[in-house]
This record gives structure tokens, sequence and C-alpha cells, in this order.
């Protein structure tokens, strides 16, 4: 079970698409924030007097100047993270072994699959592994799960998510996110390799990863004729987004 930040449950309270709960805390806030107020005044008007409308006035116009200052701290804040977060980091080489794996499987008979595994293999890492599939794929993420069964027997459990097409961002992305479900508590622990996926299959696991903020991985090797040469010695490579 995927647990909820207090951000999430306060949205959820606040959420109008949940009427009954939507209408408890509107009423709720109605009268702590008229509570509040009634206590503002009681306490200003204690220790400065006045009258009554000055008081009004002046308390008015403190709140809308603190209404503009946290929404000019909060404009600064977003922004400056958006600019941060949007730079891409450079790749660097692979060094660590992960206990979790999310792959896209290529339907091409000789992809990159073998090298993309076998780092994380080393030492009897990787736990847990996850083979995302189009219609075209799925015949050869079947066999490849069999053939690592054989090699890594219970030690390493193996999960094929078939997906309905290999051209389709959306479908992409949810396949990845539900491999992070899946990985629950031990999502710190993934990465996503999307040397095997189409273009569209590697934009939603680039926006997947961006949103859970989990590394990716892709197979380097040398290139002849636009396509990578399978006889190349290859090397990973990380990309955090």
């Amino acid at each position: 079970m995927t647990r909820r930040s207090w951000s999430e449950i306060f949205a959820t309270i606040n959420d109008p698409g949940v009427p009954a709960l939507f209408l408890i805390a509107t009423m709720l806030f109605a009268i702590l924030g008229n509570s509040l107020y009634d206590l503002l005044v009681v306490v200003t008007q204690a220790f400065f007097g006045g009258e009554t409308a000055l008081l009004y006035a002046t308390i008015s116009i403190f709140f809308a100047a603190l209404l503009f200052a946290i929404t000019l701290i909060l404009w600064i804040w977003f922004n400056v993270r958006q600019r941060k977060r949007s730079r891409l980091a450079d790749p660097i080489k692979l060094s660590q072994a992960y206990p979790g794996l999310i792959l896209f499987v290529s339907a091409n008979p000789r992809g990159a699959e073998p090298a993309a595994i076998q780092h994380h293999l080393q030492n009897g890492t990787l736990r847990r592994l996850w083979l995302i599939a189009s219609p075209e794929a799925e015949k050869k993420a079947v066999q490849l799960r069999d053939q690592l069964q054989q090699k890594a027997g219970r030690a390493l459990q193996i999960t094929i998510l078939p997906i309905e097409s290999a051209y389709d961002i959306p479908t992409g992305y949810r396949a990845v996110v539900q491999a992070f479900e899946q990985a629950a508590t031990m999502i710190d622990q993934v990465i996503v390799d999307i040397t095997g996926g189409t273009k569209h299959m590697s934009a939603g696991a680039v926006l997947a990863c961006r949103e859970y903020g989990v590394p990716m991985q892709y197979v380097l090797g040398e290139m002849k004729d636009g396509r990578v040469d399978e006889r190349s010695e290859s090397e990973l490579m990380k990309v955090l987004v």
C-alpha cells in the first residue's frame, strides 16, 4: 500500500470531488477563520485601542500586504526551483548496481537487454526486475524471463508488464508508474533502463522518473551506419532528471 503524505490528505479533505469531506472542511475552516479574526480584533483593540473602523482598516491593509508578500515569495520559490529542476544532468558512467531494474524490452532479437541487466546481477544485487513489453516484444520478454530465472533462480523476482502499444507516451508512463507502485518501499533502490524503448516509451519513462525522482540508464555503444554496433563493447550510462 502506498503511503499518503500529510499534503495529499489535506488536499483530499479540500477536494470538491469528495463532497462530504469538502463540506465539513469548509465549515470547520470558516468557523476557525471567524474565531481567529474576532480574537485578533479583540487583542489588537485591547493593546492599541482606537476607533473600530480604523482598526478594521488597519487589519485589512496589514493582511493584504502579508498575502502579497507570501504570494511573491512562493512565486520566486517555485520559479527558481523549476529552473533548477529543468536542467538535465549530464550522463555519467554507471558504477552502482541496483536491486531493482525496470527495463523496456525491444522487438529487436539482438537488443541490449543482456548488457543492461548483467551489470545489476553482479554479486547477486538485482532482486526485482520488471520487463515492460509491447505485443511485438512480449515473446522475447518471456524468453528473457525464463533464461534469467534459470540463471538466478528464486533470488530474482521477475514481472512482465505488457503494454498495448509502444508508440503511446501515456502508456509508457503508466507502465513505469505501475512498476514504481509495485516496488513500494524499495523505490529508492530502482533504476529505469530506456535503451530498448521507442521514443514514445522513453518519453513516458522520463515523465515518470522525473515525478518519482528515480534515475535512468541506457546502454551506450559505438555507432555504425546510424545504429549501435552490436559487436562493440558497451557501457551503461546513468541519467538523473
